[in-house]
């Protein structure tokens, strides 16, 4: 039997498979209640066995092949499997995201999928974290930039923490670092840090760390009991630029909406930047004598991504 003839055989039997099993169910009951019947009683009663089991066979692969036609099947799956209210109730969607990711990933770079899952699901998707950040203003004014390159800066950041929706606590993060460079008297101040207006600076203690050519401050604060909170930080800061005459702020959360304005002294240059941004800052209030004015919508900023300034004596 050729080919073609043997698929044009198995796709009638495919496509009537209903019919069939209607057809065998009514010969083997009729046959096995007949006169005509050479069997045995006791064999006569298994064929009809077989013959009701048949019948129901073909009424569910019936009921089955209208459904799938009907696309009722299909579509009551897909609920199923990617509706929200199955997903809401697993208790390992990171596990599930890594075997998704690792199907997309692995057929790419086998090599590094691991990393990469890794990467994005701590990094980026913040599984970690139980808040983003919103309408920030930060507003940096440049005081001095000696001839030795030493800065001082007043930098103050506003913006609203709005907590998971699943959780009622997270944390505010600050962490700052100066070069620690024994021939210049750095300035790290905190001058102000509220959370909804009242002032916290007096009651903070900043965890310190010393390496051998950094200080680094870091402060850790509870946000819990509400969704959002309202935050305002100001600091004076006062270090050299000595070997990198740049200044780089890269958030630590899921960032939503930025304003940043920059103002300087009119013998310092200075240039913006943005770090690892898919969506560039929008350039506003062009006509402001040294000011930089930049604006961050219509998109997200991640964990690590954020802003650059670059500074030089006029």
């Amino acid at each position: 039997m050729e080919d073609k003839t043997k698929d044009t055989i198995l796709k009638w039997i495919k496509n009537n498979i209903t019919y069939i099993y209607f057809t065998l169910a009514i010969i083997f009951i009729l046959y096995s209640n007949s006169t005509f019947s050479c069997f045995s009683v006791e064999w006569n009663k298994v064929i009809e066995k077989i013959g009701f089991i048949s019948l129901t066979s073909g009424v569910f692969a019936g009921v089955l092949k209208s459904i799938q036609f009907t696309g009722l099947f299909k579509e009551e799956l897909n609920k199923v499997i990617s509706g929200s209210e199955l997903l809401n109730n697993r208790k390992d969607l990171p596990e599930l995201w890594k075997k998704i990711s690792k199907i997309i990933y692995t057929q790419k770079f086998p090599e590094i999928s691991d990393m990469i899952e890794d990467r994005i699901l701590e990094s980026y998707l913040q599984t970690k974290k139980n808040h983003y950040n919103e309408d920030i203003i930060i507003s940096i004014n440049i005081h001095e930039l000696t001839d030795d390159l030493v800065i001082s800066y007043c930098q103050t950041m506003e913006y609203t923490a709005i907590l998971d929706s699943e959780n009622n606590q997270s944390f505010f993060n600050f962490t700052s670092s100066l070069t620690d460079d024994k021939d210049l008297e750095e300035i790290n101040q905190l001058i102000s840090l509220q959370i909804d207006g009242k002032e916290l600076k007096d009651s903070i203690i900043p965890e310190k760390t010393q390496t051998a050519d950094k200080s680094t401050y870091s402060i850790t604060l509870p946000l819990k009991g509400q969704k959002k909170f309202k935050i305002f930080q100001k600091m004076e800061k006062k270090y050299s630029l000595k070997g990198e005459n740049y200044k780089l702020m890269r958030f630590n959360t899921l960032t939503k909406n930025v304003d940043i304005i920059v103002s300087h002294p009119e013998n310092i240059e200075v240039s913006f930047f943005g770090i690892g941004v898919v969506k560039e800052y929008d350039i506003v209030h062009r006509d402001i004598k040294n000011t930089i004015s930049r604006r961050h919508r219509d998109d997200i900023i991640l964990p690590k991504q954020g802003f650059g300034m670059s500074f030089n004596k006029k």
